[in-house]
C-alpha cells in the first residue's frame, strides 16, 4: 500500500466513531462483523486486521473522506465509518462483537441485555493496552497476529531504553513539557503522554500533577524550566508563537529553540495507539540526538509490520519536521 495526502487530510475520529468490519470468512475463522467504539480501539483493530492477506474481511465505506480513504487506499471499499448516536442504532447494526473502551458514555447494560458480545478494554497504561490487544486477538481468532504486534511494541520500547542507557549513561534526563490544546494546557499523571516521554528518556514536568488534563500558568512553566516543549498536533500555539511569548522567553526550551510538534501519519503519535511507538522513537532522537541514526528505517519497519504500509523517506521527513 502507498500513503497519500497524509499530513493535511488525516483527522482523528471522535470518541463515538466506529469502524464496522464485515467479512465473508467462516465463523470458525472469527467474527465477520465487528464494531470498535473509540478511535484508539479502532487503530489497534485496524493493525490487527491489516495483515497482508487479511483484506477479504473488509467491505464498504460510507461517510465523508477521512484517513481511511487517504491512507488505507486498498481498504477504502471495505470499511464502513459511521458515527453512532445511541445504543439502539448500534443494536440495529447487528454486530457479532463490540469492542469498547472502559469509561464509554454508552449504556452498556442495554447492549448486554440485547445479547451482544462485548469486550471492554483499557487503553491508557501500556501494560493494559498490550493485554487489551491480546484480548482482541483472542476474540478475533487472530492470536498470533496480536502476539506479534504486542511483542514488537514491547521489545522496541525496551530496545529504545537500552539504547538511551548505553548512550546517555547516568547523565541527567531532559525535562519535557507537553502542551495539549495550547501552551498553558497539559496532561497530568496517568496520561499516556507521560509514558511516551519517560520511554523516550525524558522527564515529564507534569508527571506528578493531579487530575487528567490540567491548566498551568506561565509562572509554573518558568519554575519547571523545561529543556524541550512538545506540542500536540492540534495545539493552537505553534513553536513560533511560543517563542514570541514574552512571558516565556527565559525558559530553556524557548531560549534554545527546542519546541517541536508531535508528528502524525495515520494519526497523532502521542496517543495510546500503535503509532505511539514511532512517537517514542522520534522523541528519543529529539532528547538524545545520537539516537537519530536509522530513525527513518525504524519508522518504515513499524508501518510495514503494523499496517502493511510502505512509507517513503519524504513522507516521514515531512511529518517529523513540521
Amino acid at each position: 500500500m502507498k500513503i497519500k495526502g497524509l499530513i493535511s487530510k488525516i483527522t482523528v475520529l471522535s470518541c463515538l466513531a466506529i469502524f464496522i468490519l464485515c467479512g465473508v470468512t467462516a465463523a470458525a475463522e472469527g467474527p465477520s462483523k465487528i464494531i470498535a467504539l473509540d478511535p484508539m480501539v479502532s487503530q489497534w483493530l485496524l493493525a490487527l486486521k491489516c495483515e497482508s492477506g487479511a483484506k477479504d474481511i473488509l467491505i464498504t465505506e460510507v461517510g465523508k473522506s477521512d484517513y481511511m480513504k487517504d491512507v488505507f487506499l486498498e481498504l477504502k471499499d471495505r470499511v464502513m465509518r459511521k458515527k453512532i448516536d445511541n445504543v439502539e442504532e448500534l443494536m440495529a447494526l447487528d454486530p457479532e462483537i463490540v469492542f469498547v473502551k472502559n469509561g464509554t458514555d454508552l449504556d452498556l447494560s442495554k447492549l448486554k441485555k440485547g445479547g451482544l458480545k462485548l469486550s471492554c478494554l483499557d487503553f491508557e497504561k501500556i501494560d493494559d493496552i498490550l493485554k487489551s490487544v491480546t484480548a482482541m486477538g483472542s476474540a478475533l481468532k487472530l492470536e498470533k497476529r496480536a502476539e506479534t504486534l504486542a511483542a514488537y511494541f514491547k521489545t522496541s520500547v525496551e530496545q529504545i531504553r537500552k539504547s538511551i542507557e548505553k548512550s546517555a549513561g547516568k547523565s541527567s534526563k531532559p525535562k519535557v513539557y507537553f502542551a495539549n490544546g495550547n501552551i498553558y494546557s497539559s496532561v497530568a499523571k496517568g496520561m499516556y503522554q507521560n509514558f511516551l516521554i519517560e520511554s523516550a528518556g525524558g522527564v515529564s514536568v507534569t508527571a506528578n500533577s493531579a487530575g487528567v488534563k490540567i491548566q498551568v500558568s506561565a509562572e509554573e512553566l518558568i519554575k519547571w524550566d523545561p529543556d524541550i516543549i512538545i506540542t500536540a498536533s492540534f495545539c493552537s500555539d505553534t513553536p513560533e508563537s511560543i517563542m514570541q511569548n514574552e512571558k516565556l522567553k527565559d525558559i530553556a526550551a524557548v531560549k534554545n529553540k527546542k519546541i517541536f510538534v508531535i508528528p502524525r501519519l495515520v494519526t497523532s503519535w502521542d496517543m495510546p495507539v500503535p503509532e505511539s511507538l514511532p512517537g517514542i522513537e522520534w522523541l528519543s532522537a529529539k532528547l538524545h540526538p545520537e539516537l537519530a541514526t536509522g530513525l527513518n528505517q525504524r519508522i518504515k519497519n513499524f508501518y510495514k509490520t503494523f499496517y502493511n504500509l510502505n512509507v517513503e523517506d519524504a513522507q516521514i521527513e515531512k511529518s517529523i519536521n513540521r
